[in-house]
């Protein structure tokens, strides 16, 4: 549930927060990645996963040559002005933990300890099912309370020992939830923008869609970026604090057909990957390989590729081109920035995608942190076109407030033909047509030109 972290800025509109699964050291030859593999001028925070919690409600390593590994971790920090923070991940002791004050102030305690000890700069959270998977129905109250009593533990400790606070931080599900004051006492909420789809599927679809999609219906309507970003936002949390999750891996389907398309049938998940050896799931750096000779889709409404590899694998992830369309999306709507899962599933080594090392990320590292701009000017996808395009326009309607005092229901952006407002009790969302088609407002619908 908790990780530790490193960063530059706590308040930073450029926030690039990657995670590093420490279990990656013990995958097989040729995808193990070591701390001494992390390129810390990449990240402006690094997140250490997994601790533990133990019986007695005290933060410990879940290994204990981990203590090896928090030292080697925190010594990135003398390449490169960096956070680091830790990550820990037992939620049944979680629930035992939060249960009451007393165990709440040992846990604290030694958090304080811990990281204080190996030289971490603060504690990050994982709150994704608060009241879900045998968590009590008050547990939501009482995640509150920690990140509160935390917060009051963490200023205390800095004022008496006249050192920077430490900082707390939480990972939080897209899926719709309330934390109330929590919001308030977090430094900043990183919201798990992928995994919208998992491998219990029956139909081909992105896992990580920046928009909703023609073919979406039901729950999958809010399963998008978009939705869960603004949700978050319009619950309360400032902009500045919410950072946009990007996946360094794909979810992929066993499809029937090489010519599947979104919402294909499948069979089943995908075959695991080399390394990864996980059912559903391929690291970019097992993805990329297969791309010779195969043609990336893009999903147009959705702003994400997929790809069919090795004639039945249809897996959905994200390339560079998406990930500069997210960016663009994020800094249109000014929130604070984008966290990585993981860096150990980028091609770290540079060997598998020839295209360098740490390639999303790298990319990522151009596009958010001062001084580090790449020149490639990435679409205005609140106010542009929805094709592939480079170039960005500027509108003189605010997208954000397009459906104040507007009546629910479709209607046209005066700025591109190829997108279209769909507002719903003032809160505003756009919509995109397929490729070659604009909206069309007489059928509110789109329609060929």
């Amino acid at each position: 549930l908790g990780k530790f972290i490193t960063s530059r800025s706590n308040h930073s509109s450029s926030r690039l927060v990657c995670y590093y699964n420490s279990l990656a050291e013990y995958r097989a030859n040729g995808g193990k990645v070591r701390i001494s593999d992390i390129d810390p001028k990449q990240c402006t925070h690094l997140i250490f996963a997994f601790s533990d919690i133990s019986s007695v409600n005290r933060l410990v390593p879940r290994r204990t040559t981990d203590l090896n590994r928090y030292q080697s971790f925190n010594q990135l920090k003398a390449r490169s002005d960096l956070l680091t923070s830790q990550n820990f991940g037992n939620y049944v002791q979680f629930v035992m933990m939060v249960s009451t004050q007393s165990r709440r102030a040992m846990f604290i305690q030694s958090a304080i300890t811990l990281l204080r000890t190996y030289g971490f700069d603060g504690l990050s959270l994982d709150w994704k099912f608060p009241a879900a998977a045998g968590s009590q129905s008050d547990n939501k109250q009482k995640f509150t309370m920690l990140c509160q009593e935390l917060k009051a533990a963490f200023v205390n400790e800095g004022t008496q020992t006249n050192r920077d606070r430490l900082i707390l931080i939480a990972s939080v599900s897209a899926e719709k939830a309330v934390i109330d004051a929590t919001v308030e006492v977090l430094d900043f909420i990183n919201v798990l923008t992928f995994d919208f789809r998992g491998p219990s599927e029956t139909v081909t679809g992105h896992h990580s869609p920046l928009f909703q999609g023609s073919q979406d219906t039901g729950d999958k309507i809010n399963s998008n970026t978009d939705y869960a970003m603004k949700y978050w936002r319009d619950q309360g949390a400032p902009a500045h604090k919410l950072n946009l999750g990007i996946a360094s891996y794909g979810r992929v389907y066993t499809v029937a057909s090489h010519c599947g398309g979104v919402g294909a049938p499948v069979s089943g998940p995908g075959t695991e990957g080399t390394y990864t050896q996980m059912e559903g799931l391929l690291a970019y750096y097992e993805i990329c390989p297969h791309l010779d000779g195969i043609q990336v889709q893009l999903i147009s409404d959705q702003k994400v590729p997929y790809a069919v590899i090795n004639n039945n694998q249809w897996v959905g992830f994200d390339n560079k081109h998406s990930i500069g369309t997210k960016v663009s999306y994020l800094n249109t709507n000014h929130f604070g920035g984008a966290f990585v899962l993981s860096l150990d599933l980028d091609d770290f080594s540079g060997h598998f995608c020839n295209q360098g090392k740490y390639p999303l990320i790298s990319h990522l590292h151009d596009l958010l942190v001062p001084g580090d701009k790449n020149a490639i000017n990435y679409p205005h996808y609140t106010t542009t076109t929805t094709t592939t395009t480079t170039t960005t326009t500027t509108s003189t309607v605010d997208p954000d407030n397009f459906c104040s005092g507007r009546a629910d229901g479709l209607h046209a952006n005066p700025n591109d033909r190829n997108s279209f407002y769909n507002c719903a009790h003032g809160r505003t969302y756009i919509q995109y047509c397929a490729t070659n088609l604009v909206f069309n407002p007489t059928c509110l619908c789109c329609d060929y030109p």
